[in-house]
């Protein structure tokens, strides 16, 4: 069920208005669903307003088609949607929005990191195509090359008070693993991790922290903390910090306490869905049948987003009174928790059926992170595939591991924490793997496969 933001409702019904008087391509979904504009004045009325997604949009229409005034003015980036639907879709910013996002993105670096005053080395580890910018870091652009992130480690590092790393969890993972391979002392430097990309396993973020050897919310040895944006409608849109801790140790009481856990997500919980805060005044957030739906409110947009779907699935996150004593008890302040508008996003929601059950991407990764020292055996990509009697998952060891029974217990007993349905387990050679074994982390994995 949708629940309101503290946008005002005003703001909302004015960007609403502006789409429709000015988007050609939004009049004419508006026109397939009977709505006349002059007719939504309240919060009521906007949320009978069509929702859209990239079929309805990117597929149907041509760029000019859904842009201001039916033009593509004068356009500084196009930042693409990973394409792995089948379908690319395209943010676009015109000078000003591209101005304003890079102002963003610094302010958001020094608001976590300070990075104004401290010397700070930014490596932008993103598949290409994915830009960062900022006046006040050092920014090295390696995209997934792993020896290249490592070559500059190793020549600038030590230069700098802290170094930033940014970049898609497996391949941070990676990255982590080669360097030291490499010589690099991760834990002799003050390093901090931003992942993006893919929703991030709270348990992957803990292999994270023992790489760098740092604390959860913790700047003085090592942040690791988790963005999401979608493509077409901007970076960073929901994030973890700032506030530098809360929702991270939030996250964390909620992985590592059962009863918590079940108090606050129901008895049926395995697994903590990522949580985040985000900017109302950037964008007004619903969850419509289960699905994030994301209005975009900021004016230099090219192309104004109205009740978009990014297809994940999520809710809004409320916490009972019940649970505030133990919280407070771990250190977390329960009245700054409640002013956050804390979402929950667990995924596209695909799954698996096996024996009756439904078994989720999202908790096979956390069971494949949840012995740190089996998790250096693996790549971390694995396939899921429907069962009759039990769901099979196929997971790509490390290059130079071989598989043998042993490994293959230790990952059954580790995925048996978070699937409650029979799983069937195969640890395959790296070379052996198949389906996406060269990885080079270019594209989202492809978790769930009929191969």
């Amino acid at each position: 069920m949708a629940r309101p933001t503290s946008t005002p409702t005003e703001t909302l019904i004015r960007t609403f208005r502006k789409a429709a008087a000015r988007v050609p391509g939004y009049r004419a979904l508006l026109a397939d669903s009977g709505i006349r504009p002059e007719d939504i004045k309240t919060i009521e009325d906007f949320r009978r307003l069509p929702i859209l997604d990239k079929h309805k949009t990117f597929q149907r229409f041509r760029m000019h088609e859904l842009s201001l005034d039916g033009k593509l003015g004068p356009i500084r980036w196009v930042l693409t949607s990973s394409g792995q639907s089948g379908i690319f879709s395209f943010g676009l910013y015109d000078p000003p929005g591209a101005e304003a996002y890079k102002v963003r993105i610094d302010e958001a670096l020094d608001a976590i990191f300070q990075v104004r005053t401290r010397p700070s080395l930014l490596l932008n580890c993103l598949p290409m195509g994915v830009k960062l910018y900022s006046d006040y870091c050092t920014l090295g652009e390696t995209s997934v090359r792993a020896d290249m992130a490592c070559g500059l480690m190793k020549a600038f590092g030590e230069y700098y008070e802290q170094t930033i790393l940014v970049g898609e969890p497996a391949f941070i993972k990676h990255l982590l693993e080669v360097g030291v391979e490499r010589g690099i002392d991760w834990r002799a430097r003050l390093v901090h991790v931003i992942l993006g990309e893919e929703l991030v396993a709270e348990n992957t973020r803990k292999y994270i922290e023992h790489m760098l050897g740092t604390k959860p919310g913790d700047l003085e040895t090592g942040l690791v903390a988790a963005s999401m944006g979608v493509g077409e409608l901007g970076l960073n849109l929901f994030f973890e910090v700032p506030p530098v801790a809360p929702l991270i140790l939030l996250r964390r009481a909620l992985q590592d306490d059962g009863r918590l856990r079940r108090d606050v997500l129901g008895p049926e919980a395995t697994t903590v869905p990522a949580l985040f805060n985000y900017d109302p005044e950037r964008i007004y957030v619903e969850f419509v049948d289960g699905k994030l739906v994301i209005t975009t409110l900021d004016p230099t947009r090219p192309i104004p987003m109205v009740r978009y779907s990014s297809d994940d699935d999520g809710c809004f996150l409320e916490l009972p009174e019940s649970v505030r004593g133990v919280l407070e008890s771990l250190g977390l302040e329960w009245d700054s928790l409640r002013q956050l508008p804390i979402v929950m996003v667990r995924g596209r929601g695909k799954f698996v059926a096996a024996a009756g059950g439904r078994v989720y991407p999202e908790e096979i990764k956390e069971g494949i992170y949840h012995d740190v020292q089996l998790a250096k055996l693996t790549t971390a990509n694995f396939r899921l595939l429907p069962g009759v009697s039990a769901a099979k998952v196929r997971i790509q060891l490390s290059p130079g591991v071989e598989p043998g029974e042993r490994i293959t217990q230790s990952f059954s007993e580790a995925i048996s924490h978070y699937v409650t349905s029979p799983v069937e387990i195969a640890c395959e050679a790296y070379a052996a793997f198949g389906n996406g074994m060269s990885v080079n982390y270019e594209r989202k994995f492809d978790y769930l496969s009929a191969t």
